[in-house]
């Protein structure tokens, strides 16, 4: 009998797949299109938040205190010992992603924030995400794995998603952990759920990965684009900032699916991206931004924007012709 369910269950895994790719990459379509346009159609400047933007500073109003351990709503148990509490991992990624959210906010000093590497919208893409989110935290990809391959696991998953509306981030205690299994628990995450996942971390960038102090996965699952589009109105934009969660999830004392490892399909997914990745050369893994004229020292200046028609000539002539553009002198003489 056990013999026929795993065969069932490997069935349906298979025909899963192209389906599940397919939704995935209409829905990751969809995400670039809204990134698009609070990027170059319509974009946000800077300086649309303040310095006491919940976004900014991590601090729930309500508590006086930092929101994202309140918003922590699964953690593994423990495998082996680390040298950070799963608060402390939780408020270093927390504060090291409110910093970005710092460079776009108005201050005394910057009407439209800090001329910065990342547009306005981007920044406030991660305040959204990380200030709303909800945390899960595994040991390191292979438990990750062992709870998400419990189908029990996977659909309270998707029940917070759908319940709480939110980005859910999963974190991995680990900072050793392995580049190559990181990308494959991502791939694995994106063969399991119809979500686009990326793989920052700590370590050197693998896939469409950024820097991050801990392994941090955010699941784009579009619920973001609900709390970032408030911020185009500065008199509601607070709006944006929700209360931390009350309701509970995952109330299995255990959740084990039977494997820890990726299958053949995920890791082909995994290689297959970071051959992707690495074919784009010198763009790098930004996607939105050119990484090229970054390196080179570009800054966006928050107050001054380039629109539709600045990409469009820099596509034709190679160069942004709005002179708004602002360039870090001290860099490019370097």
């Amino acid at each position: 009998m056990n013999q026929i369910l795993s065969i069932v269950m490997k069935f349906i895994y298979y025909i899963k797949i192209i389906p599940i790719w397919t939704l995935l990459t209409i829905h990751n379509i969809w995400g670039i299109i809204n990134v698009f346009i609070i990027t170059w159609l319509k974009p946000m400047k800077g300086g649309l938040v303040d310095e006491n933007h919940p976004f900014a500073t991590g601090i729930n109003p309500d508590t006086g205190d930092y929101i994202w351990k309140e918003n922590i709503v699964f953690s593994s148990k423990r495998k082996r010992a680390f040298p950070h509490s799963d608060e402390e991992i939780v408020n270093q990624t927390g504060v090291y992603m409110s910093k970005m959210v710092k460079m776009s906010m108005q201050t005394p000093a910057n009407e439209y924030g800090k001329k910065n590497r990342m547009p306005p919208s981007i920044n406030y893409i991660h305040g959204g995400i990380h200030y709303n989110g909800g945390w899960l935290i595994f040991d390191d990809p292979k438990d990750a794995i062992r709870h998400f391959s419990d189908p029990r696991f996977a659909l309270e998953f998707l029940r917070f998603i759908y319940k709480e509306k939110r980005e859910p981030v999963t974190l991995l205690r680990d900072r050793q952990y392995d580049r190559q299994e990181l990308l494959e628990f991502v791939c694995f995450l994106r063969t399991l759920l119809p979500y686009f996942s990326n793989s920052n971390g700590n370590q050197k960038r693998i896939g469409w990965g950024n820097p991050a102090p801990f392994a941090s996965i955010n699941t784009i699952t579009g619920f973001w684009k609900n709390d970032t589009y408030k911020i185009y109105n500065k008199k509601t934009n607070i709006r944006a900032a929700r209360s931390a969660i009350t309701n509970k999830f995952f109330l299995h004392d255990n959740y084990y699916g039977g494997r820890d490892t990726a299958l053949w399909p995920e890791k082909y997914l995994a290689k297959f991206t970071d051959q992707r990745v690495d074919a784009r050369g010198e763009k790098g893994n930004l996607y939105f931004v050119d990484l090229r004229k970054i390196n080179r020292g570009y800054k966006f200046d928050g107050g001054a924007l380039p629109s539709i028609k600045d990409l469009i000539s820099k596509k034709i002539y190679g160069e942004f012709e709005n002179t708004n553009f602002y360039w870090s002198e001290k860099i490019l003489s370097k």
